[in-house]
């Protein structure tokens, strides 16, 4: 069921859930409006020209379509991966050059001269080099290779789906391990509730999400991944209205750049962009 504000159906009211639900939907629910042209400006920001123009002719496509919203993450093995490219960097970086000139430093300056201490510094620099700096050079080579696009040398690097909109259908789909549905609803028959807990250091972090109205379900769908959870509340807000825009049928979709490409593919769209360049032109003349 498309979602559509111009004929948008009367929804039954909410029915009570448990406890788990009730805790779910505590904080700040936001109403659904007839959506402006307002965006996030975090999530703006995060997308340049640059970015755009590299992904120009991928096989693979962008996770923001005229069709679909489709989030993903990294899987647990990407992220263990990431921190061992982290810290082999720093090794290669600050600690192994360090190791060498001191291993230098006492060869030629030691008390026993160079000649004798040859032997020993020797073993010493051969154990670095071949238990420290070859398996960080290794590690980081891989990286590279994986960065110039050579997937196939990490295929535990592949993402999970974590949540898709669809602008095409209404429906809103939540995944789980294995990218196996969790549970999938018009998108009409959610509530966005932003919640918010104090982090270690005092701040307060959101969470952004979209809670079923009928099920009681003790997860939600996380849109707040698109800009993180330390923003300010109005930003949330905003990504709201921009979530309405681009699921509603009736209006064109948010004027994002990584939109840009699909903003011709979809008819309400490109409608909209046609009369506002011809508006334009009128004007000038």
């Amino acid at each position: 069921m498309t979602f559509n504000t111009e004929q948008l159906p009367l929804q039954p009211a909410k029915s009570p859930h448990g406890f788990l639900q009730r805790l779910l939907t505590k904080g700040q629910v936001f109403p659904f409006t007839k959506a402006n042209d307002t965006i996030a400006l975090s999530l703006a920001r995060e997308t340049m020209p640059t970015q755009v123009k590299e992904t120009e002719g991928n096989e693979k496509p962008s996770f923001w379509t005229e069709e679909i919203l489709d989030s993903e993450s990294l899987s647990g093995w990407s992220q263990l991966y990431f921190l061992v490219v982290g810290l082999a960097k720093v090794v290669l970086m600050f600690f192994l050059p360090v190791a060498y000139m001191l291993i230098l430093l006492f060869l030629f300056f030691g008390s026993g001269g160079w000649r004798e201490g040859l032997e020993d510094w020797s073993v010493i620099f051969y154990t670095v080099t071949i238990y420290f700096t070859l398996p960080c050079l290794l590690i980081w080579g891989h990286y590279k290779l994986v960065c110039k696009g050579y997937y196939f040398l990490a295929p535990f690097l592949k993402s999970k789906r974590v949540y898709s909109l669809n602008r095409q259908t209404g429906m809103v789909t939540l995944y789980k391990r294995g990218n196996k549905v969790r549970f999938t609803h018009p998108f009409i028959e959610f509530d966005c509730v932003l919640m918010s807990a104090p982090s270690p250091q005092g701040h307060l972090n959101y969470n952004l999400m979209l809670v079923h109205r009928y099920q009681p379900y003790s997860v939600g769908v996380p849109i707040s991944n698109l800009i993180g959870t330390n923003e300010r509340v109005v930003e949330y807000q905003r990504l709201w209205n921009m979530i309405q825009r681009y699921m509603d049928v009736s209006q064109p979709m948010p004027d994002l750049l990584v939109l840009e490409e699909a903003r011709a593919k979809d008819p309400v769209t490109a409608a909209h962009d046609q009369q506002t360049v011809a508006t334009r032109v009128t004007g000038e003349i």
